[in-house]
């Protein structure tokens, strides 16, 4: 077994070394970063690596070509069994990789798995659990609803009744903050969507690789570390963007059959929802 690790970064700060050195103190794996044109010092922070490590290697794109495209200049020419996308804002922990692999290696169905995805606190990220998005579901989000019925939630990794470390499970969707791919089940079902800057490409890609046959896993018995949001405190009015754009190129995409006025209810309340999200961003915390 072998594997490639992918980190795209974009203004990460302090974050992409710590991100960089734990993938490679924690795995043998191959590790590239294909940075999007960064303005901080996170390359510079970084460079010495590229004469010191053998196994790691550094893509610097002219512009943000964004998180699909990015990830994509790596799995177009993969030569590892598996590849690992983790955000510049991840920590890999020991013996995490490689349970993960040994799981996939087992359980010949799973084309993409993750594991318990962790706040500095200790705490279970919601979304590393997921649903797909529904219209139904999609109405009950922006209706406030979802409080009040947690089936009906998207994301739902924290939740008491699923925070269980299970060795295997298996789910709709997993986070793209860090997942593991077989490249195998890659090749069939092709690479991540670039239509999508950022945001819901994970879970447009977990769609496409069930449709195909393929299961996704979760694997409870180990965790990463995330800070969630590093890259985007700087622009949080264009990640909120970004992120509405992705969900109506996903229900556009995906549920082509659902009925006019639910459809156009769905993607008329998805961009109504950015504006007063887009305020709330703007506040100081």
């Amino acid at each position: 077994m072998n594997a490639h690790i992918i980190i795209v970064n974009y203004n990460s700060g302090d974050w992409l070394k710590r991100s960089v050195t734990s993938a490679l103190e924690h795995s043998t794996a191959k590790v590239t970063v294909v940075d999007n044109a960064s303005t901080d010092d996170s390359i510079k922070q970084i460079s010495s690596l590229v004469a010191e490590e053998t196994r790691f290697e550094l893509i610097l794109n002219a512009a943000n070509v964004g998180f699909a495209a990015a990830n994509n200049q790596v799995l177009r020419n993969l030569k590892h069994d598996y590849a690992v996308l983790m955000n510049p804002d991840c920590e890999l922990r020991d013996n995490t990789l490689d349970h993960i692999l040994n799981v996939l290696a087992n359980n010949e169905s799973i084309g993409i798995a993750s594991c318990r995805i962790l706040n500095a606190d200790g705490s279970v990220q919601k979304t590393c659990k997921r649903r797909f998005p529904t219209p139904k579901t999609a109405l009950f989000r922006m209706l406030g609803l979802n409080r009040f019925f947690s089936h009906e939630n998207f994301d739902y990794g924290d939740q008491p009744q699923h925070t269980e470390a299970k060795e295997l499970e298996k789910l709709e969707a997993v986070s793209g903050a860090f997942m593991v791919v077989r490249k195998s089940a890659m090749q069939i079902v092709g690479l991540l969507d670039e239509a999508y800057f950022m945001h819901c490409e994970d879970l447009d890609w977990c769609k496409r690789f069930q449709m195909a046959g393929w299961d996704v896993g979760f694997v409870g018995t180990v965790d990463v570390l995330h800070a969630k949001g590093v890259s985007s405190k700087a622009r949080p009015i264009g990640v909120l963007w970004n992120l509405h754009c992705g969900m109506d190129r996903f229900f556009t995409k995906f549920y082509t059959h659902t009925s006019w006025p639910l459809k156009y209810l769905v993607k008329t309340g998805i961009y109504l929802s950015f504006l007063p999200r887009a305020l709330v961003s703007l506040l100081p915390r």
